[in-house]
């Protein structure tokens, strides 16, 4: 029997690229809005422990900029950065993402870092449920060992946890 648990997989392809998929029970509409709609990323997008997604501003097309913050209940402030490379609407999402991590270092419009991990989320029907594609290529080999050991698939499965109890809120 197949199962139904919808949970975080993760690949490595080679030194810099990690693919993680995961399956939604929703439909790919819902789910990709889910993902580019900043009032329903603002009720799933958690942050690191104890941090809120405070500033979810985006421009959805090709070109389009994009900067979520997360701020915690003493104001510190952390997030990303980027522009979006491919958009195709409910099937594709491709952009680049910086990281964020002193506010007073950051400028909105300093050129894009070079470095920046250039990711893309593909969207497929699966019967009831979506099949979620999550390409995240890194700059390097350090860049990317640091983000899996620093835990990113596991804040992933707790973010997509909160995304399925808005899927159920919203079914």
């Amino acid at each position: 029997m197949k199962s139904e648990k919808n949970e975080v997989k993760m690949e490595r392809r080679g030194e810099t690229e990690v693919v993680f998929t995961r399956y939604f029970s929703a439909p790919r509409e819902l789910v990709f809005d889910c993902h580019t709609k900043p009032e329903l990323m603002k009720r799933w997008l958690i942050g690191p422990e104890g941090m809120v997604l405070d500033t979810c501003k985006q421009d959805l097309k090709v070109g389009g900029k994009y900067l979520y913050l997360y701020a915690d209940k003493d104001g510190n402030k952390s997030g990303v950065y980027g522009t979006f490379r491919e958009v195709v609407v409910p099937e594709k999402l491709a952009n680049t993402e910086n990281y964020i991590f002193d506010m007073s270092t950051f400028d909105p419009n300093a050129p894009e870092d070079p470095n920046a991990t250039f990711e893309s989320r593909t969207f497929t029907s699966e019967g009831n449920r979506t099949l979620m594609t999550h390409l995240c290529r890194y700059a390097s080999a350090e860049v990317c060992k640091m983000m899996l050991e620093t835990g990113a698939a596991d804040g992933m499965a707790e973010c997509y946890l909160e995304l399925d109890k808005l899927i159920a809120e919203m079914g």
